[in-house]
């Protein structure tokens, strides 16, 4: 994997990252695997802030569950769950897994508000645009459905998560607020927040929320991988997955499955490596998975790559930097993959 390997290490060379692990696959076969650390040895179990793979890995999957078993219904009205003003009564459960609710990114850990407000607050802030025109990525609308499954199963958040998809799948080092921190990966740049959520809203609100806090590795984001890959099971049947694989927001600016990213031929942060209709999402302290249902091949993707860049670049466009670090590593796997005639 030469075009990888350079690019990887060019990245390491000018101070882009510091931590990175790479597995790729396809099918039950790993294709290749590395762990690079300037700082120390890391490997498979190696934990990362997982930032908003966190909306794939607990609200997505929690809320295919709860559809497939009749606990909610795509069409639900946010405000059936939680009170809010009339002109939020046609938000529906779809437009939160779509990010089509019109709720654009918000400091809630600035708007005077305590934790358990949080809710109805999200629901009481204008419009960015109108419900269901556009696709404007929306972390309050994943804290909202985060606290609409709450209600449902009169569990938390990190709860669910455990007893929903952790344990049926085995992914024993994936959880919120781990209080293990050996083996661990910095986002922050004080040392002594290692195991705290990158994320302000999530960790204002107490390191559970349905747009962040989750913290995995490797070896279990493989076995969450291969869940996908056998359409769902043991979590739900292959036709829930197949509804939430599809693109619903065609016109809408960006493509969006229910909770995933539908790679499409606009997409670019997989590189040209996944062809359309591929499901993956990223996350923004520098972490990604994707995987083509169909062929089986996937790429998880872990690094330190934001705050790596915001020491290097400062914080005027450094995630632009992360997005684009992404695209090279997946444009070089793909290269690779080309000239071992494995795509």
């Amino acid at each position: 994997m030469k075009h990888l390997e350079n690019q990887i290490e060019a990245f390491f060379s000018e101070g882009s990252i510091h931590n990175l692990a790479i597995r790729i696959g396809k099918g039950n076969n790993i294709i290749y695997e590395n762990y690079y650390s300037d700082e120390r040895a890391i490997n498979e179990k190696t934990r990362f802030d997982m930032a908003s793979v966190s909306k794939i890995l607990a609200v997505t999957m929690i809320s295919l569950r709860a559809l497939e078993a009749g606990k909610i219904h795509l069409e639900d009205r946010v405000t059936d769950y939680i009170s809010g003003p009339v002109n939020k009564q046609e938000i529906t459960i779809r437009h939160l897994l779509t990010h089509t609710a019109g709720i654009a990114y918000e400091r809630l850990w600035l708007a005077g508000i305590t934790p358990q407000a949080v809710a109805e607050y999200i629901l009481q802030l204008p419009s960015a645009v109108p419900i269901g025109m556009k696709v404007i990525y929306s972390c309050p609308g994943f804290i909202l459905l985060g606290k609409i499954l709450e209600k449902v199963y009169g569990k938390t958040l990190d709860v669910l998560f455990q007893e929903m998809v952790a344990q049926p799948l085995g992914m024993k080092d994936t959880e919120h607020c781990p209080a293990d921190t050996r083996n661990m990966v910095l986002h922050l740049p004080d040392p002594a927040m290692l195991g705290k959520v990158h994320d302000t809203n999530c960790r204002f609100l107490g390191g559970v929320a349905g747009n962040a806090g989750i913290f995995s590795n490797i070896a279990d984001m493989t076995k969450f991988v291969h869940m996908l890959q056998q359409n769902g099971a043991p979590l739900f049947s292959k036709e829930t997955l197949d509804l939430a694989s599809q693109n619903y927001t065609a016109g809408l600016g960006e493509s969006r499955g229910l909770g995933f990213v539908y790679v499409d031929e606009n997409y670019p942060q997989t590189g040209g490596l996944f062809p359309t209709g591929s499901i993956g999402h990223c996350g923004h302290t520098g972490q990604s998975f994707f995987l083509h249902r169909e062929s089986g091949l996937y790429v998880i993707l872990l690094t330190d790559a934001t705050i790596s860049t915001v020491k290097k670049y400062g914080e005027k466009n450094y995630y632009e930097k992360v997005k684009l670090l992404r695209e090279k590593i997946h444009a070089a796997i793909k290269m690779d993959l080309q000239e071992k005639g494995l795509i």
